[in-house]
């Protein structure tokens, strides 16, 4: 879990990059959290602990809208710089 985790952190960062809207990184975050749910059924049975698929989602989509802020950033200050703009 830990791996999808990182995995959508660095995609969601790459997208801020290539600066894409605000809602990119809720989708990576929903699609990593039906990975880890998926994970989470195979590791717990069926019941599965929802607090705690609950808590891997909002840690995700914290992190993912901050990695998608520094990627968004370094985005417009690359284009700013290929512009000729300070």
């Amino acid at each position: 879990m830990l791996s999808l985790f990182w995995l959508g952190a660095v995609f969601s960062a790459y997208l801020g990059y290539r600066l894409h809207d605000w809602w990119v990184p809720v989708a990576v975050a929903g699609v990593v959290a039906a990975g880890q749910f998926a994970l989470l059924q195979m590791a717990a049975g069926g019941g599965g602990p929802i607090v705690q698929l609950i808590g891997f989602s909002l840690m995700d989509l914290v992190m993912f809208y901050a990695t998608f802020g520094i990627g968004r950033t370094l985005g417009q200050r690359l284009q700013q710089r290929r512009k000729g703009v300070r």
